[in-house]
């Protein structure tokens, strides 16, 4: 088996490195001064509009689900659709901002801007316009309780990016085969795994390798300065989102869904809960037993009262017959 890879460059905010001057001296933080030169105030409102979701108040996005509530998303990519299941047993901070960052689009046509082979795939630096969902996309989460029971990190399996405790914000990664080393970290918490089309996040662009000064892939600060136009034209091979759909499950009480059905109706994709089409197949199932079951009963016996009136018409008509006979058989006589 093929070691794990240990990469210098996997300091995450986002994964980005040690040095900030990898970022042409703007190291996105929301605790760095510099910050506020490339965003603006927009950065300064983050933490009140994070205190705004928590309390529930305002316009802000905002999610909170149940101990076992999961979501499907499922993505068209430039390299094909891929489907994705969250988990909010798993990671309850990370999987309430994760399924709100995607039910909001803020994830749309944003790039997969670090695809390292074997290792793993990030994004989530969005292109959004929209002022309040870059705010929270800038504010930070606290860290989720380490999950060792998830650990080794397999391939598809998905975490937030970070560089140290609560830094959670909207980067996000999907582990190749050798990112096994991950998660051990308490902001690395897996919050879900690609469940479909993995094989297309294998086929994203790796040619650009990992960021300077370990690859020459793009670095973090001129695709927020820049956005979308950035990687178009200096990384035009670089994958990307199209666009997300999100359905949320809700489970009352224990039990976990172990898989989902997708049927297509009018065009668009209905997620249907297998273990509720199971349950409606097998009621009738079991109706076509009964029905069965009835047909192999003995059929009831005739009512009494019918057969004593077929009998009683029966006999009128024989001794009908015999009286005509009889008078014919006189009228016979008395003319001989």
């Amino acid at each position: 088996m093929a070691d794990e890879i240990d990469d210098p460059g996997v300091d995450f905010h986002g994964g980005m490195g040690d040095d900030p001057d990898q970022l042409d001296g703007e190291e996105v933080m929301e605790d760095d001064p510099e910050v506020k030169e490339i965003m603006g105030d927009e950065v300064d409102d983050a933490a009140d509009e994070q205190r705004t979701n928590i309390r529930g108040s305002g316009n802000a996005p905002k999610s909170v689900g149940s101990d076992q509530e999961e979501a499907i998303v499922q993505c068209d990519t430039s390299a094909g659709p891929i489907t994705m299941h969250f988990y909010r047993s798993w990671s309850p901070h990370g999987y309430d901002r994760a399924t709100t960052l995607f039910e909001k689009g803020y994830f749309d046509h944003s790039h997969f801007f670090r695809v390292v082979e074997h290792f793993l795939v990030q994004f989530g630096i969005g292109y959004t316009t929209d002022k309040e969902l870059k705010a929270f996309s800038l504010s930070t989460i606290p860290d989720d309780p380490k999950r060792p029971e998830l650990l080794p990190f397999k391939e598809g399996m998905m975490s937030f990016a970070g560089s140290g405790p609560n830094s959670r914000s909207s980067q996000m990664f999907i582990a190749y085969d050798r990112a096994g080393g991950l998660g051990q970290s308490p902001w690395e918490t897996p919050f879900g795994k690609v469940t479909s089309g993995l094989e297309n996040v294998k086929n994203f662009y790796k040619g650009y390798g990992d960021m300077p000064p370990w690859g020459k892939g793009p670095q973090q600060g001129p695709i927020h300065n820049r956005g979308a136009s950035y990687i178009e034209s200096d990384f035009p091979l670089l994958d990307k989102f199209e666009t997300c759909s999100v359905q949320r499950m809700n489970q009352s009480g224990a039990g976990v869904i172990k898989d989902v059905i997708v049927i297509k109706q009018s065009g668009a994709e209905v997620i249907k809960d297998a273990n509720v089409v199971k349950n409606v197949a097998a009621e009738i199932k079991k109706a076509n037993v009964v029905n069965k079951a009835e047909t192999k009963e003995e059929v009831p016996s005739f009512p009494f009262t019918t057969l004593l009136i077929l009998s009683s018409i029966v006999l009128s008509v024989l001794l009908g017959l015999g009286y005509m006979r009889n008078k014919k058989k006189k009228k016979y006589n008395k003319t001989t």
